[in-house]
């Protein structure tokens, strides 16, 4: 009876692994038998012991077989998800949480440079350093800036400019900031190959203007904005996260799949295994008195879904 235990315990791992409907069926209807002997103590326990050499060994291999082959085949999708697994938790150590608050920090930083700016304009001085607002694009645009912008919507107009130090700024734009106390608010990063450009808005308005790093340039941008995607700047590492663990949903959905999936000349195999499990030959060979085998018939036509 041990040896039977042993059988079943395997049969039923096997099931657990393919989740077969018939797969599941044999091993219910071999369990009914192995509890039969088991609860009966007249009957001769070595007729149990030749149907599982007869039919449940043969079954098991089989089984294994295909089992071991189907763990073989997905071994290489099993590893690219365990790699997958370890690329998103590197990312999600290294990902920078500050970004959105060194936004806010920015935005202020740069109206206050804008309104210096525009009072050396007027004094006709020279007294900014540029670095104090290039700081940012250095620090956030390899990871944050987005990099799929249409960048002839990016580029100045010919319109009139202010020339401070190396860079300009356009006169209307200075005009207009002038009106609003210089507060302007970051909005989002764009960045083109080597090129990185910086989007803000008016505070209290709908006027928002292009800072151009590479050209140094400053100036308004109206139409151009609808073609734009002005949502807020998105780590490219959590993007690369979502992506490495959409993908490792879909391979680990590919190989349940693969791993219950059974070929058709094994799943005829195993109908008419399961049909002749239930069949009355085999029964009247484990049994040696017919009340026995009616018994184990009826138990055995139990409706499973039940």
């Amino acid at each position: 009876m041990s040896q039977s235990k042993r059988r079943l315990t395997r049969l039923k791992l096997l099931s657990n692994f393919f989740e077969n409907v018939d797969i599941i069926a044999i091993y219910i209807k071999t369990d009914i038998i192995h509890h039969l002997f088991e609860e009966n103590k007249t009957l001769d326990y070595n007729k149990l012991e030749l149907f599982h050499l007869q039919y449940t060994d043969s079954l098991i291999e089989l089984l294994t077989k295909i089992k071991k082959k189907k763990e073989n085949d997905l071994l290489a999708v099993i590893n690219e998800i365990s790699i997958n697994k370890r690329y998103i938790s590197t990312f999600e150590e290294k990902k920078t949480d500050s970004f959105e608050t060194d936004r806010k920090i920015y935005s202020g930083i740069f109206s206050e440079h804008l309104k210096n700016l525009y009072q050396d304009l007027v004094d006709e001085k020279n007294t900014l350093n540029w670095n104090q607002v290039l700081y940012f694009q250095k620090k956030y645009a390899a990871e944050f800036y987005r990099t799929d912008a249409d960048e002839t919507k990016l580029k100045p107009q010919s319109v009139p400019f202010y020339q401070y130090q190396d860079y300009c700024i356009e006169r209307k734009l200075l005009g207009k900031l002038n009106i609003q106390n210089f507060k302007v608010r970051f909005v989002c990063g764009y960045r083109k190959e080597r090129d990185e450009y910086e989007l803000f808005r008016i505070f209290q308005s709908d006027e928002h203007f292009i800072f151009n790093v590479e050209e140094k340039k400053l100036y308004l941008i109206d139409d151009e904005l609808q073609y734009l995607n002005t949502a807020e700047n998105e780590s490219n590492q959590i993007s690369i996260i979502n992506q490495l663990k959409e993908k490792n949903d879909d391979l680990t959905e590919t190989m349940e799949i693969k791993k219950k999936t059974i070929p058709e000349d094994v799943q005829s195999v195993l109908k008419d295994y399961l049909r002749n499990l239930e069949s009355i030959d085999i029964m009247s060979k484990i049994f040696d008195v017919n009340e026995e085998t009616n018994i184990l018939r009826a138990m055995l036509n139990l409706n499973l879904n039940n």
